[in-house]
């Protein structure tokens, strides 16, 4: 009789046991099933915000070229401003302040090129771009590399952000941007009065967007 009921008492042990592994088991499901949930959402509200942050730079641009009354194609329009969003993020620059610097520089013409030999979007000398192509691992073919859109973006927003580095500066960065660091660098050392009329061009169609 004693055997019985420890054998009863044995299968009542384990039937609990096992409808209480078997609710634990479905809250643990349950959980996990809501945490996947949580992080598909999560990554679909990212892919939103990203898409609407790519959506308002696109209009952004349009709205600065309409201002300049300049014509770009919809796809040069998109994949420039996929590409300053990049570029904004990857070395700090607004991307204000980068079209700003295109628009003063090139007027939004990738095939600008100056009576100085300066070159693309954002004009820059082939001697500076080479020096730049050696710091961004970029395999500098020739100087036609800097006819294409989004090298010279990239190029031209790192020697951007170099400068503002160097001078810590915006006023100064800009004016080293067009005429050359070391010339802004012997000026300020001679105290010197500086040449500010590109920096306040640019500046002045930054405050002209606010």
């Amino acid at each position: 009789m004693k055997c019985i009921t420890h054998t009863l008492t044995l299968v009542l042990v384990l039937v609990l046991g096992f409808l209480v592994g078997a609710r634990y088991q479905g809250v643990l499901d349950n959980v996990e099933g809501l945490q996947t949930l949580v992080a598909v959402q999560k990554n679909k509200i990212s892919d939103l915000n990203a898409a609407n942050k790519h959506f308002a730079s696109v209009v952004r641009l349009r709205e600065i070229l309409a201002d300049n009354r300049i014509y770009l194609s919809r796809s040069n329009v998109e994949e420039m401003a996929f590409r300053v969003e990049q570029v904004s993020r990857k070395y700090g620059v607004g991307s204000e302040m980068i079209y700003a610097v295109i628009q003063a520089e090139s007027s939004f013409d990738p095939t600008a090129l100056s009576n100085r030999g300066a070159m693309g979007l954002m004009q820059l000398l082939p001697s500076t771009a080479r020096e730049v192509a050696a710091q961004l691992n970029i395999r500098w073919t020739d100087d036609r590399i800097l006819w294409d859109p989004m090298t010279n973006l990239e190029m031209g927003t790192f020697y951007l952000r170099s400068l503002l580095t160097r001078f810590d500066d915006v006023e100064l960065a800009l004016a080293a941007y067009n005429q050359g660091p070391n010339r802004i660098a012997a000026l300020q050392a001679n105290q010197a009065v500086l040449p500010m009329e590109y920096s306040e061009r640019v500046l002045s169609s930054l405050s002209e967007r606010d």
